[in-house]
């Protein structure tokens, strides 16, 4: 599948012309936390279960699938009256159970005060998420960090034997200080130095609804609202917040789904294999006035 993928990369990128009819090309398979890209004919009017996906100008989308998300995805691309359909089925994945104890009491059961301090910090990056951030979503993405996998992701977690909400991170770890860099280009929605629970945190957004988020971070290195390209060290690696030793939470959402991280380096991998050795630009963030102008 990867061949045949690679494959079909290299004829899109490099064809002349694009067919008038609307042509769909996806994974032949996507499974629960999914982060994947189709293809559609550019300047389709691209939807998955009826919702509308942002195309690239060359046709690229991205598509995910959440972490309990069942049933099947159904997309159409409509251009020149004339329509494309294809349905995929979501396969289930047995997620693992993971238990860690030592943590700080107060962070997995914090009091009155204390939530009320998790719930200003989740307000805060729900709306940095919902920036609307300009440009061509990148194809290629790399590991934002050299070093081990502690926790996988979708993994359902039991902390100081507490149940909590399943670990919709991917958690590299290495010692304190090992250099975090941007996986892709991206503008900085937020660079918050003291988060109750993530410590110091940084979200990226690459455009059409991908957001990557760099959790419990020692130092921080960029500004929100910054331009950044692939490679830019945006920080080091540390244990701020609710954690037990030096690591990287990295988070991956699409809209509002947070998906597998892996997923997407594994999906992205074929596109860092053909991409041209010209830079793609930044994607930028939209102000308000242009936003309405669009409504």
């Amino acid at each position: 599948m990867k061949r045949f993928l690679l494959s079909f990369v290299l004829v899109v990128t490099g064809c002349a012309g694009v067919p008038d009819s609307p042509v769909l090309f996806f994974p032949e398979k996507v499974s629960q936390g999914d982060f994947a890209f189709g293809f559609a004919t550019p300047e389709s009017d691209v939807t998955m279960n009826g919702e509308k996906i942002e195309q690239r100008d060359d046709g690229w989308f991205a598509f995910a699938v959440g972490r309990d998300e069942r049933g099947t995805l159904d997309f159409k691309a409509v251009k020149g009256g004339k329509t494309a359909s294809r349905r995929l089925e979501i396969s289930p994945v047995a997620w693992r159970i993971q238990k860690k104890d030592g943590l700080p009491q107060n962070t997995v059961t914090p009091n009155e005060t204390e939530s009320k301090r998790v719930a200003g910090d989740f307000e805060r990056t729900r709306k940095a998420r919902e920036k609307r951030v300009s440009g061509q979503m990148p194809l290629c993405f790399v590991s934002p960090a050299e070093g081990g996998i502690s926790s996988v992701y979708g993994s359902q977690r039991v902390l100081n034997g507490v149940e909590k909400a399943p670990h919709n991170a991917l958690d590299i770890a290495n010692a304190a200080g090992t250099p975090i860099v941007a996986p892709a280009a991206g503008v900085v929605l937020l660079a918050q130095d003291d988060m109750f629970l993530s410590g110091k945190t940084v979200l990226i957004g690459h455009g059409q609804g991908v957001v990557t988020s760099y959790i419990h971070l020692s130092e921080i290195s960029v500004k929100t609202g910054e331009k950044i390209e692939k490679g830019r060290q945006i920080g080091k690696m540390g244990m701020t917040g609710r954690a037990t030793g030096p690591h990287l939470h990295w988070v991956v959402t699409w809209k509002n789904k947070r998906v597998n991280p892996q997923s997407l380096l594994d999906n992205s991998a074929v596109f860092c294999l053909s991409e041209k050795t010209a830079e793609e630009p930044a994607p930028q963030t939209e102000n308000a006035e242009q936003q309405e102008e669009k409504q």
